[in-house]
């Protein structure tokens, strides 16, 4: 089977959720997890300084088996010790990802924002969906999972389909 790439739709509760981690354990299927927490993992006090607590996340949702990649390192956003040094190669490709999931909502200064405000929620949230996808391209991955609407966008798929994304779908299209 394709390796597959999912984004935090694993760890949510929902009518899917038992039918994803059938998917993603399934030793025919070669499964990812990106080692990045967004503002709900936050919520849970796992922050860049505490990857044993996301680790524990993993296995509390019943993937902690699951292979991880390694987003690209960001300054008080990704876990220390499990990310990558970029060029501006990779840098590019993140800044094109981010154009096209993000290009039309209004820019977030982040400098200007207290940690847990909600912009800084959403810059968080954006920063993690665009790490979630250039990981699965980087790492050359098949298919996208996600419940996030925004990927499959008529006026984002087709890009992100161009960039060389496979197939992205929701966890109940699996």
């Amino acid at each position: 089977e394709a390796p597959i790439s999912t984004t935090k739709a694993w760890c949510r509760s929902s009518a899917n959720v038992t039918r994803l981690r059938q998917v993603l354990t399934d030793d025919r299927h070669q499964a990812f997890v990106v080692e990045i927490g967004a503002s709900e993992m936050r919520q849970r006090g796992i922050k860049p300084d505490r990857y044993d607590l996301f680790a524990q996340l993993l296995v509390d949702a019943g993937v902690g088996t699951l292979s991880r990649l390694a987003p690209m390192m960001i300054w008080d956003v990704t876990f220390w010790n499990h990310g990558l040094w970029v060029d501006d190669e990779m840098t590019a490709r993140a800044k094109q990802i981010e154009d096209i999931l993000f290009g039309e909502s209004p820019p977030i200064d982040i400098t200007c924002e207290p940690e847990g405000s909600p912009k800084a929620v959403s810059w968080l949230n954006r920063l993690c969906d665009i790490q979630t996808m250039w990981c699965h391209l980087h790492y050359a991955n098949d298919v996208f999972v996600t419940s996030d609407r925004n990927f499959s966008k008529a006026t984002k798929l087709p890009c992100l389909l161009a960039m060389g994304a496979g197939r992205i779908c929701k966890p109940e299209e699996l």
